[in-house]
């Protein structure tokens, strides 16, 4: 009788714990992660790379709207990025620099940052790949030569080579509307002018206020010859997994535009 008493308290006990373990490994592990094992939610509904940090990829090579200062990344962008981490009460950290042409497929795949820019203009083709946060900048896009050049008009180009960053939309503009242009993408802008200083290219075609600041500051034989009216705005790319985020995002871009913080930040960068 003793010994059928405690063999039943045993199968009981193993029972219980088999319960208690099989609970635990659903329900937490599901809090924790979601099926794709993604970052889990904020408070706010949102998720982040690394909490409490807004993780940005970027190409450091882009100014006035980021560029690398020492080893410290600086521009209207990052201190628009900064000031709406700081609203959404988080911190702001940017990755070593990213080529341009695999930011939107980094943030479509998920995992290393939570959001890039980089004057990332909003178009059908990355909108199917992610989302976008509202407008942050409108641009249009710029052609510069050297002004020894003897070139100033576009239609001079005609059957020449220019160059552009690979994935820009000032590449995709040149191509489609210089009558036989050879095109000549690189991975960085300032590749781009040193080939035009050389003479591996004849003209650059690129936004126009990256363009007005690198003539202004760094290549002062060059000049700009024409602006083309694209009508292009800049937006942050967000995962399309993450809408909670780009929310928050909007209104965060929103509360800085109304404190005039964001005409404080355009007029240090893009005046």
């Amino acid at each position: 009788m003793k010994l059928k008493k405690w063999s039943l308290l045993a199968v009981v006990g193993a029972l219980v714990a088999a319960l208690a373990l099989f609970g635990c490994s659903s329900g937490d592990d599901g809090a924790k992660k979601d099926e794709g094992g993604s970052a889990p939610a904020t408070e706010s509904g949102y998720a982040l790379i690394n909490d409490g940090k807004l993780t940005v990829a970027a190409s450091l090579d882009f100014p006035p709207f980021e560029n690398l200062n020492g080893d410290k990344p600086e521009g209207f962008e990052v201190e628009l990025m900064q000031a709406l981490a700081e609203e959404m009460g988080i911190e702001c950290e940017y990755l070593p620099s990213t080529k341009f042409d695999t930011i939107v497929p980094l943030i479509q795949t998920g995992g290393k940052a939570d959001v890039g820019v980089s004057g990332i203009t909003i178009n059908d083709e990355r909108l199917e790949q992610v989302d976008f946060t509202d407008p942050i900048c409108d641009v249009n896009q710029g052609i510069t030569v050297l002004k020894e050049s003897g070139i100033t008009e576009v239609n001079q180009l005609e059957g020449k080579k220019v160059g552009a960053q690979t994935g820009t939309t000032g590449y995709e503009w040149a191509a489609e509307n210089i009558k036989d242009v050879e095109m000549v993408g690189f991975d960085e802008m300032t590749a781009v002018y040193a080939a035009l200083q050389s003479g591996q290219i004849d003209a650059i075609a690129v936004d126009l206020p990256v363009t007005n600041y690198y003539v202004k500051t760094a290549y002062t034989d060059c000049e700009v010859i024409a602006e083309i009216p694209t009508g292009e705005q800049y937006g942050i790319a967000v995962s399309k997994d993450n809408p909670e985020l780009t929310k928050a995002l909007n209104e965060a871009i929103k509360a800085v535009r109304d404190s005039g913080k964001y005409d404080e930040i355009a007029a240090k960068w893009l005046q």
